[in-house]
């Protein structure tokens, strides 16, 4: 561990950081157009960029493969199970089915890229050199749900639903920070993308978001239309999928 005065640095790095970055997605939303959101991440992109240059860089690692098949292995199992079980229900395409997914890549990779460069590129690694790995895997992902609460609160959740989802975040964060750990940001932002490319645009878990319309039920199981992060299947998922990765990918040094 580095001397007292370096992991005080590395702790009010990643508050001012967190700070800078939670204004710029409030004020995004403030606006509630889509228009908001893409100049958001790109600022993020950019000031994530410029910062972590003074650093040395990110670490991009060597392959983005691993990230993306695993997110889609896990999205798929929630999508497969819920369909088979009767718990969703998918309607007709949506008649600008093309047009959607265009705009879902542009819109995802820099939701994907620019979160992953500031909580598992720039946080992470500060956070890590300041309290300590683990601690600071927890401590991202914590940081990570608290950035969705805004919205959360936007899509109107029960009670119930809504911890699921700060809980089911979180989990999310602790996948992407192991991620991370094993080949950088390349395996992290490549699961990120996947997976809400996926769950939002391609199995239309998300009401409204996706190339089809969907009815659900259960909403305590499938988070009914907020989708799977809201719901206990896609918890118990994630948390499948952090066992996973503590086998077969366990944490290393920084």
């Amino acid at each position: 561990m580095d001397s007292r005065a370096d992991r005080i640095i590395g702790i009010t790095r990643s508050i001012n950081f967190y700070a800078v970055l939670t204004l710029v997605i409030l004020v995004s939303m403030y606006f509630f157009a889509l228009s908001a959101a893409l100049v958001a991440y790109s600022i993020i992109i950019l000031i994530a960029y410029l910062l972590k240059r003074k650093e040395g860089g990110f670490r991009w690692g060597v392959s983005w493969k691993f990230g993306f098949g695993f997110a889609l292995i896990l999205i798929s199992s929630i999508f497969v199970i819920e369909l088979v079980s009767g718990w969703i229900k998918l309607e007709e395409m949506s008649g600008d089915a093309i047009y959607i997914l265009a705009g879902a890549v542009i819109f995802e990779l820099l939701v994907s890229i620019g979160e992953e460069m500031s909580f598992r590129g720039y946080i992470l690694p500060n956070l890590i050199k300041s309290i300590g790995q683990r601690e600071a895997v927890i401590a991202t992902s914590l940081l990570f749900a608290m950035l969705h609460i805004p919205s959360m609160l936007l899509l109107g959740l029960e009670k119930f639903n809504a911890v699921i989802m700060f809980v089911t975040v979180t989990a999310a964060g602790i996948i992407l920070a192991l991620l991370y750990l094993a080949d950088g940001l390349k395996m992290s932002s490549a699961y990120h993308f996947s997976w809400n490319f996926f769950q939002y645009h391609i199995f239309s878990l998300r009401g409204g978001f996706g190339i089809f319309g969907l009815t659900a039920v259960k909403p305590e199981l499938t988070g009914g239309l907020v989708g799977p992060e809201a719901g206990l299947l896609g918890l118990f998922v994630l948390i499948l999928g952090i066992l996973i990765l503590l086998v077969i990918a366990p944490l290393r040094k920084e």
